[in-house]
């Protein structure tokens, strides 16, 4: 009779234990990916670069309302959304942004972040450098090169 005790002890204690560890999910931080970014540049696989800041001035310089230009990138933990704004040189004013949002994951397997959009999916190979401030994107089909820089707000100080 005692042996039957024993088990049954044993048993609910195993029951407890399981049911006081479900629910309970490691919580990761969040992935460097998220926030709010600005272009730098964008290469070809070719090797041509164009770094998106000078470009936006030299044009800017010649039409000043080139001045609407953007690219930029948002992130949550679920999406991404991409948004551009570039000019009609037809008329020399601002077209409507240009937004494109994708789902992201990471692939447990190769690490290669998987956007995707319908059934198209873009794998990249994102690096993070200048304190996580600073992303890059290789594409994994074309070999092009995005670089990316967050956007830091500014602290006031009084």
């Amino acid at each position: 009779m005692k042996h039957i005790s024993l088990v049954k002890i044993t048993l609910l204690f195993f029951t407890l234990m399981l049911l006081a560890s479900c629910g309970k999910e490691e919580v990761l931080p969040p992935d460097k990916l998220i926030g709010d970014w600005n272009v730098y540049s964008i290469a070809e696989a070719s090797g041509s670069s164009v770094i998106w800041e000078d470009l936006k001035a030299d044009l800017v310089d010649i039409i000043p309302t080139y001045s609407c230009m953007e690219f930029t990138a948002s992130v949550t933990d679920q999406f991404v959304t991409q948004r551009y704004v570039i000019v009609d040189v037809d008329s020399s004013v601002c077209k409507n942004p240009v937004i494109s949002i994708y789902s992201w994951k990471v692939d447990s397997e190769t690490g290669y972040y998987q956007f995707s959009q319908g059934s198209n999916v873009i794998s990249y190979l994102i690096s993070f450098t200048n304190s996580d401030n600073r992303m890059t994107w290789v594409d994994q089909t074309s070999g092009d090169v995005t670089i990316w820089d967050r956007e830091v707000t500014a602290v006031a100080t009084e």
